[in-house]
This record gives structure tokens, sequence and C-alpha cells, in this order.
């Protein structure tokens, strides 16, 4: 088992467990710190499917003559910018934080 899924196991124990973070660290001999950052990533690939969970990810769509454009960014500063008029595309874009 490697890292990773070590603490995703430790993770979702956590979350059945029903203890603060600082309750469930400590008898574990881990950092809050690092059990914090574990439980953001478990939290984000339990919401993706594995093939987004790496980086990016790959989408195809039509190529748009439209000149209706928008950018998103995302709340780590990464930004898209999108132009076309597929609202299904758009929807997944936005859902991929």
């Amino acid at each position: 088992m490697d890292q990773s899924e070590e603490m995703f196991r430790l993770v979702r124990e956590w979350r059945e467990s029903g203890l603060s973070q600082i309750e469930f660290c400590k008898p574990h001999g881990i950092t809050v710190a690092k059990f914090g950052y574990w439980s953001g990533k478990e939290k984000l690939a339990a919401r993706l499917p594995a093939e987004k969970v790496g980086g990016f990810v790959q989408i195809s769509g039509q190529q748009s003559t439209s000149s209706d454009s928008c950018q998103i960014i995302y709340p780590n500063g990464v930004k898209v910018n999108y132009q076309g008029q597929d609202l299904a595309m758009l929807s997944q874009l936005i859902k991929l934080y």
C-alpha cells in the first residue's frame, strides 16, 4: 500500500470515528497539518472520477466560430478561457474544481 492509499484509508477511518482531527492524529503519530493536506486530497478524489485526480483532464468538443467567450478562474488561480455556446461543456469545466 503506497502513502496516498494509506492516508486516504486513515482519512476515511477518521470521518467515521466522530473524533476531531487533533484527537485522531495524536495516536496515529500524524501531524494535523499533514492530515489536513491528505483530508483535502481525499475529499477532492472522492468528488472526481479516478482519471481526473492526476491533474489535467482531456475534454473534447467542436471548435466554435461564435464570439461568445468566458473565463473561468478556479480558486487555485488556474484560468480557463472558453469560447463557445455548449452549456454542457461549460458546466463540466465549472465542476472540475
